[in-house]
């Protein structure tokens, strides 16, 4: 396992949406703080084609990376999640053509591993408290009489498939970072999916944040779900309310977490999660890495005693 860094610091740096310039100066920093990986990320459709489709524009940031010996983790399609869980079949079939453009992206990137965001239905009526995302402990929540779990779980397994199987074919994997108050929100549940897919080309991204407020066993998480955790996110809370805080300021026990990791043969990237506004983000990054690498020293010599 190699600690890595999501795009957070990019978003508090730069702007919510970076420039590929943004993100050039973002992997300086990912070098210099001592990581080895990171991930990039388009948040919007206009993000994704304004930065990532100029094939040119994109390998001078692969090459500017590469020669940091710094590693791409992981590419976030973020724009995908509110079609991919959209009814109708317009908004379906346009992430579908989306996706092929991202499968084009993502190994010029030089990664095998995109994402997207799972997401609650648009047919429920969500008021949300404002946090560093439009997710938190929802205020009001109405699910009207006419929805249907059954239906919108045949279409949302069908889309799953459909864009698995594109990655599929470019010897990619495909993966959903899943949420509290969305449509797949919890371990038992992506492991349904999991199984309704069938491919081994379709996994989870495991991010402690989101399952600890969601009540979960964090080491009994990483058991259900195995071989299907693509990548880790380390992020800490309260385990109330969706917050990403740096490792070891919340109430995640993180020795168990990283033990049950390593008892699955978890052999990926743990990414750094930490969201938010921060008088200095860099500085709440680099205190949890510091956290995590002790917490590895300490069950390094436990296992050798």
């Amino acid at each position: 396992m190699e600690l890595g860094v999501t795009v957070a610091y990019a978003r508090n740096r730069f702007k919510g949406e970076p420039s590929l310039d943004d993100y050039a100066k973002f992997t300086d920093w990912v070098a210099s703080a001592g990581f080895k990986g990171f991930e990039l990320a388009a948040f919007s459709r206009e993000h994704f084609y304004s930065e990532f489709c100029d094939e040119r524009t994109v390998e001078s940031l692969k090459d500017h990376y590469s020669s940091l010996q710094i590693v791409c983790d992981a590419f976030e399609a973020g724009f995908l999640r509110y079609m991919i869980v959209d009814p109708s079949k317009g908004n379906r079939e346009r992430a579908l053509r989306d996706m092929k453009k991202v499968v084009d992206v993502a190994p010029q990137l030089e990664t095998d591993l995109i994402y997207a965001h799972s997401a609650p239905h648009p047919s429920w009526k969500i008021e949300w408290k404002k946090l560093y995302d439009e997710y938190s402990p929802p205020l009001k929540v109405h699910i009207p009489k006419d929805f249907s779990w059954k239906k919108s779980w045949t279409i949302y397994v069908e889309t799953i498939r459909r864009l698995t199987a594109l990655a599929e074919k470019a010897g990619l994997k495909f993966a959903l970072e899943i949420r509290p108050f969305e449509i797949i929100n919890n371990s038992d549940c992506m492991m349904r999916l999991i199984e309704a897919i069938g491919s081994k080309s379709f996994g989870v991204i495991f991010d402690t944040g989101h399952l600890f407020v969601q009540k979960e066993m964090l080491p009994v998480a990483a058991e259900k779900l195995g071989e299907h955790i693509f990548l880790v996110h380390l992020a800490d809370n309260d385990g109330v309310t969706d917050n990403h805080w740096t490792p070891g300021k919340g109430s995640v026990e993180w020795e168990s977490v990283l033990q049950a990791l390593k008892k699955i043969n978890y052999a990926g990237y743990l990414n750094v999660d930490v969201a938010g506004q921060y008088e200095d983000i860099s500085q709440e990054i680099l205190a949890g890495k510091k956290y995590i690498e002790n917490i590895f020293a300490n069950l390094h010599l436990a296992r050798h005693r």
